[in-house]
């Protein structure tokens, strides 16, 4: 026989060859009499009861019927050859016959995670002869199964006509012996083990589970060597290149060390290299153009691919795109690692999503620029979980072109062999971190890393602890042979980088200069019509914020506590003055809230004394 097996020859021939090949002693299988497409069934469209026996390929003889079996290659039954696949062996008024109900399939193992979320392990060939296995949730059965069946469908798997209802009782009376926790999100299960869509790092039986088989969202090709010499390495004398590699490194060290998420937004001019950034961040972990997502998509969206990220890096381009009314609630969101809460049908709670995952976000604008567009303002404790980075150096984004004539073609070639060389810096750097036993030591080294950032504020050393995150990864990959580069370079870097930061966002608190910068534009803007002289009772003011009065040196403001709070909208009064006194600007104070009584036209008033802003 020329062909490799009797597959083969079906596949080419068709049933007449295989026959030819019997001597004439076959005939397909027959479609019965009765109702169409339902198996071999009643008229109701029940399938018979019946358990999977498996047997072995190429045997023949009589099945116990009913019963279910299980074929890679053509075989005889009953003196007939039959094609490959599961097969239901079943009794219908008496008369034996054979349903063909897919492709072959077996289910090698029960999955469960904690008691829950069930599932069964699959292994089947699809259209083009290839495996594939797929951890398949139990939930995709519930009702008809149709989900179910569609995302088979879509993974290759051929279902005979009509024989769903025998497909899904194939899957739910098949229970093999093998139990393997399911793991329903990517990333840490154990200090010992890192789980991926189709791999796993480390040891353990553990199998990732999700209703959507191809989310797949990690991919590999091209050279390890050739991404390091011509992306990693790059990153020397380029601190906006070295953040982007260390932010993607950086996303599995955050569950050992026990930090929640956050980021780092590369904000400046059109076409200077920030997407260049984040496409080299990207290609740590995957191919560039599939990984990268962009800031224009709703908040549900977005928690979707977070979730699928989880420990390792959410790359979103273009913050020019986020609906301004929602982003600060976002990045809330993926900051802290939890979606929404939301309620079932029944108004039960459903399990919200989680994830812990480091952010690189670009955009011509920061985040507070596109919060103003709907009328907002950006928190301190919002700028904090995603700190922007200004991408302005001496060629567009970069410092250093490595031979290149121009940042243009410095990024150009950065993007084509990013593109071409992606997914294997972040796997292996998981793996280094594994055997190397130093997981248990990265608190410690954290904490030593992060003493060299000089914070003068609680916001600044939360900063400053991220940059430290990032140096941390950096100076890891050097130890583990993924960048070759000098050490210390990376921490010289983030250093760099955070004074840049700080330096751009100015002294103090976020919070105070924003309050004081809220209330200087009030008083710039609204100083003569919300305002009268303390003493001229017949001044007719509209929209009174206060008063005004003149002492020997400087103009007072007296601020009513309404009027206040209309000029710093969105904070408490309490935090509106003290940022007004750490800043120097609060004259004089009675003890309440920092306000003084005052009599206004025979009237006891309360005034915040507020000093000319200099």
């Amino acid at each position: 026989m020329s062909h490799k097996d009797w597959s083969d020859l079906y596949q080419a021939e068709g049933n007449d060859a295989i026959g030819r090949s019997f001597n004439g002693n076959y005939r397909p299988p027959e479609k019965l009499d009765g109702t169409s497409g339902t198996d071999g069934t009643t008229s109701d469209d029940q399938a018979p009861y019946g358990s999977a026996c498996h047997q072995e390929d190429g045997t023949s003889g009589t099945p116990e019927r009913p019963c279910f079996s299980v074929h890679e290659d053509p075989f005889q039954c009953d003196g007939r050859v039959l094609s490959e696949g599961v097969w239901f062996h079943g009794v219908k008024k008496g008369q034996p016959f054979e349903q063909l109900v897919c492709s072959p399939l077996y289910v090698e193992a029960i999955t469960s995670r904690e008691g829950s979320d069930f599932g069964r392990l699959l292994r089947f060939r699809n259209s083009l002869g290839q495996w594939r296995e797929w951890s398949m949730p139990m939930s995709l059965m519930a009702g008809s199964g149709e989900i179910l069946r569609a995302e088979l469908l879509n993974l290759g798997l051929e279902i005979s006509t009509g024989s769903h209802r025998l497909l899904n009782q194939y899957l739910q009376d098949n229970k093999p012996e093998r139990e393997v926790m399911a793991a329903t999100s990517i990333g840490w299960h154990s200090p010992d083990l890192f789980v991926m869509p189709h791999r796993n790092i480390g040891s353990g039986d553990v199998m990732f589970q999700s209703e959507t088989a191809n989310a797949d969202d990690y991919c590999q090709a091209g050279s390890y060597k050739q991404w390091k010499a011509e992306v990693g390495n790059c990153c020397m004398g380029n601190p906006i290149l070295m953040l982007s590699i260390c932010a993607a490194l950086a996303g599995p060290l955050l569950n050992p060390l026990q930090r929640h998420g956050g980021g780092f937004h590369l904000k400046g001019d059109s076409s200077t290299g920030k997407t260049t950034g984040l496409m080299a961040a990207a290609s740590v972990w995957s191919k560039p153009e599939r990984f990268v997502r962009t800031w224009c998509a709703t908040a549900n969206g977005l928690e979707g691919v977070a979730s699928r990220r989880n420990d390792t890096l959410l790359a979103l381009d273009e913050i020019g795109e986020a609906l301004p009314r929602e982003i600060g609630n976002i990045v809330y969101s993926l900051a802290n690692g939890v979606g929404k809460a939301r309620a079932t049908k029944a108004g039960m709670a459903r399990a919200t999503r989680q994830w812990r995952v480091m952010v690189l976000s670009s955009g011509e604008t920061g985040l507070n620029s596109q919060m103003q567009a709907s009328g907002g303002q950006a928190r301190a404790g919002q700028e904090i979980r995603l700190l922007a980075i200004s991408a302005h150096h001496a060629f567009g984004a970069w410092d250093d072109l490595h031979g290149r004539e121009n940042g243009k073609s410095f990024s150009n070639a950065i993007q084509k062999s990013a593109s071409n060389h992606y997914g294997h810096a972040g796997p292996r750097f998981v793996e280094q971190l594994i055997d190397s036993g130093r997981i248990e030591q990265l608190p410690k080294m954290l904490a030593d890393l992060a003493e060299q950032f000089k914070a003068r504020s609680g916001q600044e050393e939360r900063a400053a602890e991220r940059f430290a995150i990032a140096a941390l990864a950096g100076e890891l990959a050097i130890s583990f042979g993924i960048l070759d580069i000098p050490k210390g370079k990376p921490t010289r870097d983030m250093m760099q980088l955070f004074e840049r930061w700080r330096q751009e966002r100015g002294k103090g608190q976020s919070e105070d200069t924003r309050i004081i910068e809220l209330l200087s534009d009030f008083l710039t803007r609204h100083g003569d019509s919300m305002f009268s002289e303390l003493t001229d009772h017949s001044a007719h003011v509209r929209d009174r914020a206060g008063w005004w009065k003149q002492s020997s040196q400087e103009k007072i403001w007296l601020f009513t506590s309404e009027g206040l709070k209309r000029a710093v909208p969105g904070y408490e009064i309490t935090r509106i003055t003290q940022a007004i006194e750490q800043a120097g600007w609060l004259a004089d104070r009675g003890g309440r809230e920092r306000a003084k009584r005052v009599k206004v036209n025979n009237r006891p008033l309360w005034l915040y004394h507020i000093r000319e802003p200099g």
